[in-house]
């Protein structure tokens, strides 16, 4: 398993440049600590989560980093046209020394979002989409440059259409952060039964991060950044009885001590993940910070 830090370019304290700076120092301590990748998400129109340049941000941290592999989780491949997507992708595995990792979604309900771009069949578009990219990436095209090597490609999906036609072409799976268990299990159950060789996918996965001395201490830090974000979903039109469970986010997440963090990863890694994406969810950058160092003695070197 590979296991690298999910991140939303959260702007904290109303400062971008300082949510930028913030971001990039996490990065660069993941890096440090010995973190394998990085995953960026894709936002528009939401002034807490800054990441709407995700092309750029990818393109920068794959010029301040030297090990990490990038990622995007996820690029909204219906609201672009298939040909830059392909030219900015293969252009990233070159810069990145073909460390780019390659996630796609059709978009979540964001109300905003959906009023500003087309999402009209929004899945359909995706798949489509993701298809073109993949045929522009081959040698045969046109459209240059190339890729230096294949790029590891995921969905952020848990529709059967989606599951379906990403096992039919040996694409990985992405599972959001509120996915429990129970749903990645049945994601990995469903991949399997489409694909020819009943093989299991590339299975990425988000999990809402936080480690501390004690368990009480974690969740304690956890619940008031967990509230945050709650509020900041409700604002941008999205709400779900699970934001008022809080049981369920602390299960649902690697949040406590050195034992429950770690038992929760051998979870995972039972369960058939191959890519964890830890999202730090303190609302300081120092106690993320210190909760990632705190991760990686304590934790990282028992994997």
């Amino acid at each position: 398993m590979k296991i690298g830090l999910m991140l939303l370019y959260e702007n904290w304290g109303n400062d971008y440049k300082k949510a930028f700076d913030n971001q990039h120092e996490m990065i660069l301590l993941g890096e440090q600590l010995g973190l394998e990748e990085v995953w960026i998400t894709e936002h528009h129109f939401n002034k807490f989560s800054l990441s709407s340049s995700i092309i750029a941000l990818m393109g920068y941290i794959a010029a301040i980093t030297k090990t990490m592999r990038v990622g995007t989780a996820s690029i909204l491949t219906p609201i672009y046209d298939p040909i830059i997507v392909a030219e900015a992708v293969a252009t990233l595995s070159i810069l990145s020394n073909g460390r780019f990792n390659f996630g796609v979604a059709r978009g979540g309900p964001f109300e905003k979002q959906c009023a500003m771009f087309d999402f009209e069949n929004s899945r359909e578009k995706m798949l489509q989409h993701l298809d073109q990219i993949n045929n522009h990436l081959k040698k045969e095209s046109n459209v240059v440059p190339k890729p230096l090597s294949n790029i590891p490609t995921f969905i952020a999906s848990k529709h059967e259409k989606s599951i379906q036609f990403a096992a039919q072409r040996g694409i990985g799976l992405m599972a959001a952060h509120l996915w429990s268990n129970e749903i990645i299990q049945e994601m990995i159950n469903q991949y399997k039964k489409a694909h020819s060789q009943n093989l299991a996918p590339q299975m990425m996965c988000s999990r809402g991060f936080y480690m501390a001395k004690t368990n009480n201490e974690a969740i304690n830090e956890a619940l008031p950044s967990l509230k945050r974000f709650r509020e900041q979903m409700e604002a941008q039109g999205i709400s779900s009885p699970i934001f008022y469970d809080e049981n369920y986010w602390i299960d649902n997440g690697v949040i406590g001590d050195k034992d429950t963090c770690l038992q929760k990863i051998k979870e995972l890694q039972a369960l058939g993940i191959t890519n964890l994406a830890l999202k730090p969810i303190a609302n300081d950058i120092d106690k993320n910070k210190k909760s990632l160092e705190l991760f990686a003695k304590e934790v990282m070197v028992n994997l």
